[in-house]
């Protein structure tokens, strides 16, 4: 993982610095999740019916539970790398796009020395869409928590097409990686959920 540290200088500069207001496009005036579907190698097939929608900007999207595997583990079958693909369509009144600029994760690792694994969640909307990232990598031992703040502003965001009936497409993915003397090891790596269920959402214009 990344971390970031503010040293105190800084930030005693930033707190006497006049605050610059930015401002967003206002949101659609009418917003429906209108289906929310899952597939995937790890999480059942599955579709919640159309929600209203209370905040435009933070959407309430229930994350499945997913876990991927390796090693010896009661000479069960395991897979190494597991995924979930969670599919968004919203409606919303024409002539706008949106974004997502935040998504928070957390989940458990166990991983022995000697193996790898990663988290990784890709935002696009379809087929021909840019598409954007965010991984992180964990080396073993290590046996706890972690939590994945996805951010994405300016240029890192990608929109969806003007319109509306726009889908989000979500892939997580989870993957251990044996390597060396770690190949025989029990190893997993689980995603639980979106932190509070919500996605960051920008709008504007087309």
């Amino acid at each position: 993982m990344h971390f970031v540290q503010t040293l105190p200088l800084l930030a005693g500069l930033a707190a006497a610095l006049p605050a610059i207001q930015q401002r967003a496009d206002p949101a659609p005036a009418a917003v429906q999740i209108a289906e929310i579907a899952y597939s995937g190698s790890g999480c059942a097939t599955a579709s919640l019916a159309a929600q209203a929608v209370s905040d435009p900007t933070a959407l309430t999207v229930p994350q499945k539970i997913f876990v991927a595997e390796s090693g010896k583990n009661n000479s069960k079958v395991i897979d190494s790398r597991s995924t979930c693909q969670i599919l968004i369509k919203l409606n919303h009144t024409a002539g706008w796009q949106f974004a997502v600029t935040k998504a928070d994760y957390y989940g458990r690792v166990k991983i022995p020395l000697g193996v790898d694994s990663s988290s990784r969640t890709t935002y696009s909307f379809g087929a021909g869409s840019t598409e954007v990232a965010k991984q992180y990598y964990f080396v073993g031992p290590m046996d706890g928590f972690y939590y994945r703040n996805d951010r994405f502003v300016g240029t890192a965001m990608t929109y969806s097409p003007c319109g509306s009936g726009a889908s989000l497409n979500l892939t997580s993915e989870v993957r251990v990686i044996p390597t060396g003397s770690g190949s025989s090891k029990p190893a997993s790596m689980e995603i639980f959920n979106l932190l509070g269920g919500r996605l960051g959402i920008s709008w504007k214009k087309c």
